[in-house]
């Protein structure tokens, strides 16, 4: 089977999955630093940049994209006869489970697929036996005001990692659902979380990360940056992000 993945997510699973000589390109965003966690093993395959002209040109016999791949591209792959997989955005770890799973029938790597999702089950195990008692409210506060409740992939990494979500708190559901500033600091959780991707440089929907109430309200100490990379994508690696939310958790409650 001669496979190729057009979109972020299902490029890193795929790359995990895949048997030997079975994946032959992932897309360009598996080569971005910003978005990727596995840049170094994308640079042993093909790179596509999602575009059907370009991917038929790679005679797949498989394709794998995301719900929100382009309709186009989809469309006109599946009217030339290529078999395509759509996979939806993570929403929190059981569907990390089941993409892996599918993706192991898909490829008919079940027996690897399986011994990938025991492994995250064991680990994540232990994460949350390292979980503090009391636990910290803590909200994820991104560019426009915009933040996640229930029903995200954040919203269970940041349970595993020990907080509370302001999220959950204040009822919400789904990701990009606008917070006012005033509505952060009047809910006053211990901890507002941002991304490194966001950290630098300035553009209009940034600048609610840099306002003088903000900081002037949530020092250093009530600040937690967390990788962009691992906060897009489920996978394995999604762990690494947990655990090292949880270090930088524990380590300044030690300090307070």
């Amino acid at each position: 089977m001669r496979v190729v993945s057009i979109n972020l997510c299902t490029d890193q699973l795929a790359m995990l999955v895949a048997g030997p000589g079975q994946l032959f390109s992932v897309s360009s965003l598996a080569l971005d630093k910003n978005s990727s966690v596995m840049v170094e093993q994308a640079k042993n395959y093909h790179i596509n940049h999602a575009k059907a002209e370009e991917v038929i040109r790679l005679k797949p016999d498989l394709v794998l994209a995301g719900t929100y791949t382009s309709y186009n591209t989809i469309s006109l792959l599946k009217r030339l006869g290529v078999r395509v997989e759509q996979f939806a955005p993570d929403s929190g770890f059981d569907t990390i489970r089941e993409k892996i799973l599918r993706l192991g029938l898909v490829l008919d790597q079940e027996d690897r697929a399986k011994q990938i999702v025991h492994a995250f089950d064991m680990r994540l195990s232990e994460i949350e036996e390292l979980q503090p008692r009391e636990r910290k409210v803590l909200a994820d506060y991104e560019p426009n005001s915009f933040t996640g409740g229930v029903g995200t992939l954040a919203h269970s990494m940041i349970k595993a990692a020990g907080f509370l979500h302001l999220g959950e708190e204040l009822g919400l559901v789904g990701s990009s659902v606008k917070m006012p500033l005033e509505t952060l600091i009047r809910n006053n959780p211990d901890y507002v979380m941002t991304w490194s991707q966001w950290s630098g440089g300035q553009a209009r929907a940034t600048e609610v990360l840099g306002h003088p109430a903000l900081d002037a309200w949530f020092g250093p100490e009530r600040r937690i940056t967390v990788d962009t990379a691992h906060w897009i994508c489920g996978g394995p690696f999604t762990l690494d992000a947990v655990a090292a939310l949880q270090r930088i958790y524990l380590d300044k409650e030690k300090r307070r």
